[in-house]
């Protein structure tokens, strides 16, 4: 397996220099976060027009380098699965690459199944299996041994060849732009910028509250993030989600109260006690929580869904596609229920899926199941096509 190891700045801009007039630059990351909240980056391996490179940050100060690789305008930055490649990046160099292609969301248009893995991908396009001797390698390191490089660099060298068949594909069944919303979504750096009064929103069983304990929760929750990004910490280190929902549940006003919490350690009282407290014990408040949970269906309505469900399916068979690729249960029993505002009326899901479904909701008798180009049809094939 042919790539050259980059360790200073001089080698880096002449590598840049050689692919800069590529059409598209797979990317690859390999990346430690076990013991802090920040990804550290660990390495970058890149590929075009088959010359690959993997690029060890730790060796030099390659974040400028990096930044004029990754930052050509002009060039399509290939990932799979691009969100913790994008994150780390968006941390270390302060910038995320554009434009982009993800090979994950791109599998998924084309019946590959939904989050598909690299190795899966890889397997089924090139016919040719990953290694996974090195998947669980500290990659912080050094020296890192030959074979193992050489893993890491399979991971883009492998990723050029896949990229070309996903796109001819797309190109062959007309859906080349259907992802075009994704993938810029994929490069808003807001997107990967941390906000404290968002934590709430990744806080397992808060529904599970009543909204004045939700209330509570976020702002425990707002001063735990603020918290795990001062210290470098993954959120969990300084307060475990769990506890978080009992202090909303109990509403602790002294140390004594906190050390009534199951899974409160004394030493983080000692440390965060009277902060833990005053967080309580604020004013901020998120209107949005005191909405009321969305209520399930009636009974008489699952039938709804369950027609929803089979009329999804065959859409999704219609298009090559699996159902789960394009929505869930929980997405459907939201359409049904009076949701305008659904992705499954949105983009290319509206394409594939969401028009057919809304007009079966709207009682629509003229209601077709129809594939793109080269796909099967179903129903009434006079019927204009709503999908294309």
């Amino acid at each position: 397996m042919d790539f050259i190891e980059i360790s200073d700045a001089e080698a880096l801009a002449a590598y840049t220099a050689r692919v800069h007039e590529a059409e598209s630059l797979c990317v690859d990351t390999e990346f430690m976060r076990e013991r802090t909240y920040w990804p550290e980056l660990a390495l970058v391996q890149v590929c075009a027009d088959q010359q690959c490179a993997v690029i060890d940050p730790l060796a030099f100060d390659a974040r400028e380098g990096l930044c004029k690789l990754l930052g050509n305008p002009d060039q399509v930055k290939v990932f799979h699965a691009a969100g913790q490649d994008m994150e780390v990046l968006h941390h270390s160099l302060g910038m995320v690459p554009a434009p982009v292609f993800d090979t994950q969301l791109a599998a998924s248009l084309l019946g590959y199944g939904d989050q598909i893995g690299y190795g899966a991908l890889i397997e089924r396009t090139m016919g040719h299996q990953l290694p996974k001797a090195f998947s669980r390698l500290n990659w912080k390191q050094r020296p890192i041994e030959r074979e193992a490089l050489e893993y890491a660099a399979a991971d883009v060298i492998w990723l050029e060849g896949a990229y070309a068949k996903l796109r001819a594909e797309l190109d062959r069944l007309g859906r080349s732009d259907w992802l075009d919303e994704d993938f810029a979504q994929l490069v808003e750096p807001s997107r990967w910028t941390v906000e404290p009064e968002g934590a709430w929103r990744k806080l397992k069983g808060l529904r599970k509250l009543r909204p004045n304990q939700r209330q509570l929760a976020a702002r425990v929750a707002a001063w735990r993030e603020t918290k795990a990004l001062a210290r470098n910490l993954p959120r969990k280190w300084v307060l475990k989600d769990d506890v978080i929902l009992d202090m909303a549940r109990r509403k602790p006003k002294t140390a004594d109260e906190l050390r009534r919490i199951r899974g409160l350690e004394d030493k983080a009282i000692q440390r965060d006690g009277a902060d833990m407290l005053a967080a309580v014990a604020a004013d901020q408040h998120w209107p949005e929580l005191n909405e009321k949970d969305e209520r399930p269906l009636p009974a008489e309505s699952e039938p709804v869904v369950d027609a929803l469900m089979a009329l999804l399916r065959l859409q999704a068979l219609a298009h090559g596609m699996t159902a789960s690729a394009i929505a869930g249960r929980n997405d459907l029993i939201k359409l049904a229920a009076g949701d305008r505002g659904s992705a499954l009326l949105q983009g290319w899901r509206a394409k594939v899926a969401g028009r057919a479904l809304k007009a079966f909701l709207d009682g629509d008798s003229q209601l077709t199941v129809s594939g793109g180009p080269g796909q099967p049809r179903l129903g009434n094939p006079s019927h204009p096509d709503d999908t294309a």
